[in-house]
């Protein structure tokens, strides 16, 4: 499937404002928080209305407590009627003091020859219709659900809804009376209703959702606010990228940015654009130099061509023409070439071609480089003095490029010697480098030169095109590797002559080793 191009891809594309992801963010917090307090408070309110109510039968047993010991210790008349009874718990129950109002309290009894069914006592109807209704509805979904439990323990029954705790006392009489066995079973039951504490933790939550739904609202409208200098600067810096593009290097002020995140994306933005106007002009002018250069020669091979062809010259100067014309193609092939090396050390420089390189002896490849220049030190009449190392020392690099590196540096110290140039290869002090030293007893490097001497097309005064000592730093760089240019200076302070010193880094045995089996693989 072919892909989109970049104008489909941003007109079907939907993407969130910043505002929105803010707003998300925020809605996100805040929800967790809110579920996480709604669900933690309901379980701390479940378990302290749990304990609240049995707290409240407790203290309403301890209550009860006196009047059931003064009923079981109580002696009646054998003779005494159920009633009678009936009357005198009633009574002790209305004219209590200690009863607890914490709690519902209810008396009811059994007939032992019944077999199911209780009698309420307390409440009466005649004390409060709605409370017996009430109380009676109550122990009547107990009795029919839980029977008659008497087990010191407080009970839980859901009944309509309403979540009740609940204990049943029994009334007991004194173990010698046993001429009471005939009577009925008397029972105090004591409820508390939990739907008042349940309706406040409702209320509570509710109130919470309030507050989370407010919040939720402050929180867009902070994230609004929030997102405004944001967009703003964003905004900026994608103009700004834009101006970028059309060739428009100028920069921005980095402090009118919202965030110090976005400051320091504009700086470097602001470094960027320097160093891609530099690259524009460093490109604009190689191209108006090497085009320059590239006429040079191609002008004069073209005006000595027509001559010949037209018949200008005679026999003896078409002779030279021809010369001339061999000279120019050599050196227009020269710079060709360099220009293209040049160019692949930029492309590897960004990652986009690898130098294929291999394990090479330095001693080997500087006596190939004396070999391959000494005819032209002859021709010149200029002596050649070298230095090479012995020693069995390698470096990881790719041939051609070391090659064509020491050439243009021989070709450069040809040019402006005078007498002799001097050669050395040998390991450094630390010995994990190898040094090319290169000197010469020319004039030295001019001084509107040597700051620039690497440039691309910084000629000199008898420079030709400029791109040499250019492509010699940027085959020393892809080899992890320097280059310096300086003068040498005598005792008086004036100019011995010019110096290039290059280090590249040796590898060692082991990563020879290592190199060579990723090279077999």
């Amino acid at each position: 499937m072919a892909p989109k191009d970049n104008k489909t891809y941003h007109k079907f594309t939907f993407k969130l404002p910043i505002a929105l992801h803010l707003y998300a963010t925020f809605l996100i917090v805040i929800l967790l928080m809110a579920l996480s307090m709604i669900f933690i408070s309901r379980g701390i309110l479940n378990t302290y209305i749990a304990q609240e109510c049995n707290k409240r039968i407790e203290n309403a047993v301890k209550s009860c407590q006196s009047l059931a010991q003064t009923f079981r210790s109580t002696e009646f008349d054998i003779n005494r009627s159920e009633s009678d009874i009936s009357d005198s718990l009633l009574n002790a129950i209305v004219s209590s003091a200690d009863i607890s109002n914490e709690a519902t309290i209810a008396l009811i009894y059994t007939n032992n020859n019944a077999e199911v069914g209780y009698n309420l006592l307390w409440p009466t109807k005649a004390y409060s219709i709605s409370s017996y209704n009430a109380t009676d509805s109550v122990i009547n979904e107990i009795t029919e659900n839980n029977g008659i439990t008497v087990n010191g323990e407080t009970q839980q029954i859901n009944i309509d809804g309403s979540l009740y705790f609940y204990r049943i006392l029994g009334i007991e009489y004194s173990p010698e009376h046993d001429v009471y066995e005939h009577l009925n079973n008397y029972y105090i039951v004591l409820f508390v209703n939990s739907k008042p504490y349940f309706s406040l933790t409702e209320q509570l939550i509710y109130a919470l959702i309030q507050v989370v739904l407010i919040i939720i609202i402050v929180a867009g409208i902070l994230s609004l606010f929030n997102s405004i200098p944001l967009f703003l600067s964003t905004k900026r810096l994608s103009e700004f990228s834009k101006r970028i593009g059309r060739g428009d290097y100028s920069p921005i002020n980095p402090d009118h940015t919202a965030s110090r995140e976005l400051t320091d994306l504009g700086i470097q933005m602001n470094s960027m654009a320097k160093k891609l106007e530099k690259s524009d002009l460093e490109q604009k002018t190689f191209f108006q130099n090497a085009s320059h250069e590239l006429r040079t020669p191609l002008m004069s091979i073209q005006g000595y061509a027509e001559g010949i062809k037209y018949g200008v010259f005679n026999n003896e100067e078409k002779d030279k023409a021809v010369d001339v014309i061999i000279d120019e193609t050599d050196r227009l092939t020269t710079m060709v070439s360099n220009l293209l090396t040049i160019s692949k050390m930029d492309m590897a420089k960004s990652g986009d071609y690898t130098v294929k390189k291999q394990i090479l002896n330095c001693s080997e490849i500087a006596e190939d480089a004396i070999d391959k220049v000494r005819g032209h030190f002859i021709h010149e009449e200029k002596e050649l003095v070298n230095n090479i190392t012995k020693e069995d020392l390698y470096i990881y690099a790719n041939e051609s490029d070391i090659f064509r590196m020491l050439e243009n540096i021989f070709s450069n110290c040809l040019r402006y010697c005078r007498n002799s140039v001097n050669f050395t290869c040998v390991k450094d002090r630390s010995g994990k480098n190898i040094v090319f030293t290169f000197t010469d007893d020319g004039p030295g490097i001019s001084s509107d030169v040597i700051d620039k001497l690497f440039d691309r097309f910084a000629t000199g005064t008898a420079g030709k095109h400029g791109i040499g000592l250019s492509l010699a730093k940027s085959i020393a760089e892809e080899h992890k590797g320097t280059i310096q240019g300086y003068n040498i200076m005598n005792d008086d302070g004036s100019v011995q002559g010019a110096c290039f010193v290059i280090t590249i880094p040796l590898i060692t045995k082991k990563e020879q080793l290592t190199k060579l089996n990723q090279d077999k693989k």
